[in-house]
């Protein structure tokens, strides 16, 4: 045990906290392209600001995939100059988020939503990780150099798939969980309450709840298309018979859905539309007691919205489910394969 200790230690440590990192990031990306937009015009950069999406996936799946491989003690040479490599750079980045006196960046973002540290914490974070990782090169690079196994490579793969599967999906179909005071299953309340607004800027969110009946918010950022319209035919349906509430809100003015003008259309804060919905377009279902029952990507969801309105609480759970279920099933072969490599 106190040999596993010794050459493991720093493995572990590092390996868990990447995973952890990445995890938390990987679950809501579009939220860490927000972050990365404003990283890239505290560097006068935004015109990059097109590929935020994409540095986003692969950031997530970077940091996931080495803190796999190291957990898995996979191409151990190559895996630990790389890690160093990423700290210092990631040292170096947060010390100048520490020093910017214009203070444009508030928070790094290194954990997503779910922990938030100073800029003065995350510098001194990155400076014992830059130690651990430089004591990690050290360790790997005097311990005998590992023989190839060709089951490297298919586990370096499995690695990829378990990496890249979490944003990925949560890309397409919205996050499993969120941090965010908006996750299925909450209940709105003072703490993550909505403002809806018209066009003459008067608060109307009472009056959308108030016949208790299940209630739809079509969210879009950008001007709606036909595909997306096809895709909320059903719940035009129901809201024209009066089984349930529907609305759009919009980020700006002038936005609406070809085929559905008489739905009505609201306003809300940006900031907030963003939290509540990761995508452009999408919708979220309230129960008639102003629960979040679910939310869906309209650009890429199966679902028909064709009944059980207000009741599809259940539904998500089980999908949140499966897709932990999944994610253990992956990470469980993939150990498993480890530990028949070294038979």
């Amino acid at each position: 045990m106190r040999n596993f200790i010794k050459k493991m230690w720093s493995d572990v440590v590092l390996g868990v906290l990447f995973v952890v990192s990445g995890f938390v990031k990987a679950v809501d990306p579009v939220g860490l392209s927000y972050k990365i937009e404003e990283y890239l015009g505290m560097f006068q950069l935004s015109s990059w600001s097109m590929f935020s999406m994409s540095f986003s996936v692969l950031l997530c799946a970077a940091e996931m995939t080495l803190g796999l491989l190291l957990l898995l003690r996979l191409w151990r040479r190559v895996t630990a100059v790389t890690v160093a490599l990423f700290i210092l750079g990631f040292t170096i980045l947060t010390y100048l988020i520490y020093t910017d006196p214009y203070g444009g960046i508030n928070e790094c973002g290194c954990f997503g939503e779910a922990l938030h540290l100073s800029n003065g914490a995350t510098f001194a974070k990155n400076i014992l990780l830059l130690v651990v990782a430089g004591l990690h090169l050290w360790n790997v690079f005097r311990q005998a150099k590992n023989s190839f196994n060709y089951r490297q490579i298919g586990l370096t793969v499995g690695v990829l798939v378990v990496a890249f599967f979490v944003p990925l999906y949560a890309y397409f179909y919205l996050p499993p969980f969120d941090f965010l005071p908006y996750n299925v299953g909450t209940r709105m309340g003072t703490e993550n309450a909505i403002n809806l607004y018209n066009s003459d800027f008067n608060d109307v969110t009472e009056n959308v709840f108030a016949d208790g009946k299940p209630t739809y918010m079509i969210g879009i950022k950008e001007e709606g298309s036909r595909e997306t319209g096809s895709k909320i035919a059903p719940l035009y349906g129901a809201y024209q018979n009066g089984a349930i509430n529907l609305f759009v809100v919009a980020s700006r003015s002038g936005i609406t859905i070809p085929g559905y003008d008489d739905v009505p259309v609201y306003f809300m804060d940006n900031v907030a539309l963003k939290s509540i919905l990761r995508t452009s377009a999408g919708v979220v279902a309230f129960t008639a007691d102003r629960r979040i029952a679910g939310k869906w990507n309209l650009l890429y969801t199966p679902y028909r919205f064709e009944q059980g309105y207000g009741e599809e609480l259940s539904g998500e759970r089980w999908k949140r489910g499966a897709f932990f279920g999944v994610l253990l099933v992956m990470v469980v072969l993939l150990f498993y394969g480890r530990k028949k490599m070294e038979e």
